[in-house]
């Protein structure tokens, strides 16, 4: 009902809080860490000198195209359409799109400067990164408090939660709609969901 969705609305907006300042923090204090921008970019330079190439050596068209499919896709997934599809004036669809847009920019952004600032943290000694695909939660480990830490991993939570649950939300409604209609060929109003 309407609590329920308002309950939902500031459970979204609470996580999306924590993911974004999360992912903005790693890379912020990581630069700091390593003596500035310019210390970054030095030091990425050291690990592969093709690293800020669009096109390089190592560029691929499998990687080019893997890369495009990657972004094309967003666009398709369920539990990011369900939320425009809950759109009910043409002016949230404004808002939203601020929002999402917005949104994406900052966690592609911080995402992104994350694994730069890994590459140049983790330059000299690569045994003390034991896998790559955990870099912000070694970044987080090093770079912060224990207790802030602890917020960093709580955000990788808020990020897997959020998405499990608009996940659930997208099939228990696909079932309720589609095989409970079909069964009993009857419509399923908005009051059931």
């Amino acid at each position: 009902s309407e609590m329920c969705i308002r309950d939902r609305s500031y459970t979204d907006f609470i996580q999306g809080l924590m993911m974004v300042a999360a992912l903005v923090m790693v890379p912020v204090v990581g630069v700091m860490h390593l003596g500035g921008v310019s210390n970054l970019v030095k030091a990425v330079s050291e690990v592969d000198p093709h690293y800020w190439a669009v096109w390089g050596p190592t560029t691929t068209l499998i990687g080019v195209i893997s890369a495009l499919a990657w972004g094309l896709g967003y666009f398709g997934q369920p539990h990011i359409i369900v939320r425009f599809m809950a759109i009910r004036t043409p002016g949230e669809a404004r808002a939203g799109r601020r929002i999402g847009i917005g949104w994406m920019l900052l966690a592609v952004i911080g995402a992104g400067l994350t694994a730069v600032v890994g590459a140049a943290v983790y330059r000299r000694d690569p045994a003390a990164l034991a896998d790559p695909e955990t870099v912000f939660i070694a970044l987080g480990q090093l770079l912060f408090h224990p207790l802030v830490a602890g917020f960093m991993l709580a955000a990788i939570l808020a990020a897997i939660m959020s998405t499990i649950s608009s996940q659930l939300l997208v099939t228990s409604s696909a079932l309720i709609e589609d095989l409970y209609g079909a069964v009993t060929r009857r419509r399923v109003t908005g009051g059931w969901l």
